[in-house]
């Protein structure tokens, strides 16, 4: 096959993997309501990844898994990884084009999800990644500084982070090496869909269910490329070089210090302290 017929058939089927998704979801709406089973699917995927990778949180994760899936007959069950494959294809087909973009809040606004009333509405993934271009520019700031940290408070989907990611790679930067986000919602299943996406996308990043106003806190979801990554020891050096001579080190976890990967953990610890949203800057894309 021909280069040029193999990029037509990529076109061709690009965008048939939402669309595969959500049908999947919508079939299942017949006997729940379609947001019960597109919340579910996404908490699913996300404890499943993190079970994968944080065996410090496994216990209550797999308890909360059998307990979502009880609700469901085996036969609905088997739809579940169903979605997840239709995502991952639908990530791959973006990443194939050389991009990266917000997938899955593209299908929560086509399943009609959004909260009106409360205002929750996703950026389109074109003005995202507009404003994410303008602010990156050829990407001589972030090879200047080594990385970049991002923070954004309201996180939604995760698309402005993703945009990020898109932009750095623009300018030829690896976003896997050359950033790291801390993101957090107050809508838990927005931390679910933001954990889930930046994970299959490799993100290094830090998902927060929690309320960035009030500095309340509830979980801590930690992407594989942040484990993996070794992005622990790279946040603390970062703050130790930016720290001023003779200030004492700090000895609680916080955004610098979280997790390492299991396997070079000494002994199983609890879930990381709470991160110190007063020592964050906010997204520099507002």
């Amino acid at each position: 096959m021909s280069n040029n017929s193999a990029q037509r058939k990529h076109e061709t089927t690009a965008g048939n993997h939402p669309k595969e998704l959500v049908k999947l979801i919508q079939q299942m709406s017949h006997r729940h309501h379609t947001l019960d089973v597109f919340s579910d699917f996404v908490e699913l995927s996300a404890l499943s990844i993190s079970n994968a990778i944080d065996k410090t949180q496994f216990e209550v994760r797999e308890r909360r898994y059998l307990e979502i899936i009880a609700k469901y007959t085996p036969e609905e069950v088997q739809a579940f990884p169903k979605m997840l494959a239709e995502l991952v294809m639908s990530s791959e087909d973006e990443t194939a084009t050389g991009s990266v973009s917000d997938v899955l809040g593209a299908i929560y606004m086509m399943l009609d999800l959004g909260n009106d009333r409360s205002g929750q509405f996703f950026t389109p993934a074109e003005i995202s990644k507009l404003m994410a271009r303008l602010l990156v520019g050829d990407g001589s700031d972030v090879r200047e500084r080594g990385f970049l940290r991002l923070n954004e408070p309201a996180c939604g989907a995760g698309g402005m982070v993703i945009a990020y990611a898109d932009a750095l790679q623009s300018a030829g930067l690896n976003y896997q090496d050359s950033m790291h986000a801390i993101c957090v919602d107050v809508d838990v299943r927005c931390v679910y869909m933001t954990y889930l996406q930046l994970a299959l996308l490799h993100i290094p990043a830090i998902v927060v269910h929690g309320n960035a106003l009030s500095m309340e806190q509830w979980s801590h979801w930690y992407t594989p490329a942040h484990v993996m990554g070794g992005w622990r020891g790279r946040l603390a050096r970062e703050r130790d070089q930016a720290a001023p001579q003779g200030a004492p080190v700090e000895t609680t976890e916080d955004a610098a210090a979280v997790l390492v990967p299991v396997e070079l953990e000494a002994t199983p610890t609890t879930d990381a302290a709470a991160i110190d949203f007063g020592k964050l800057e906010q997204l520099a894309l507002f």
